[in-house]
């Protein structure tokens, strides 16, 4: 078990199942590349936090805002996290707030394979997703 000391979140305990490498970094922080990826109890979402660094994320698994939410991914990508099948790779989207409001980006998804502990910021290309798109809560819409 390896240990974080965040000042967002208090000391985080981290099973060695639960740390991802990111080979390429996260858009616009490509010196990180070791991260923890972690529930937060008693909500659906997930912080995902660097190793050595106060940077981290909050992370929502992306059938939870969007049923229908699909993309191709590239044949590069599904051998950097080591893909055997489709099935084989979480797809979770960073949220944002922005005036109180919760958002999530669907252009750059962030791709987890459990078998490989790889990770990867996919921007999709080739299909027109916002970077902010509103997060209803059940019963708002």
């Amino acid at each position: 078990m390896k240990r974080i000391h965040s000042e967002a979140y208090g000391l985080l305990v981290v099973e060695d199942s639960q740390i991802y490498l990111f080979e390429s970094g996260i858009l616009g922080i490509p010196d990180i590349r070791q991260y923890a990826l972690l529930p937060m109890d008693g909500t659906p979402f997930f912080v995902l936090h660097a190793f050595g660094e106060e940077v981290s994320f909050i992370l929502l698994p992306s059938h939870l805002a969007l049923e229908d939410y699909n993309f191709r991914i590239s044949d590069e990508t599904i051998s950097l996290l080591e893909l055997k099948s489709p099935d084989d790779v979480g797809v979770m989207l960073i949220v944002n707030i922005n005036q109180d409001k919760l958002y999530v980006n669907l252009m750059a998804p962030i791709l987890l394979s459990p078998h490989s502990l790889k990770g990867f910021q996919y921007i999709i290309k080739d299909q027109e997703f916002p970077v902010r798109y509103p997060l209803e809560q059940k019963g708002e819409a």
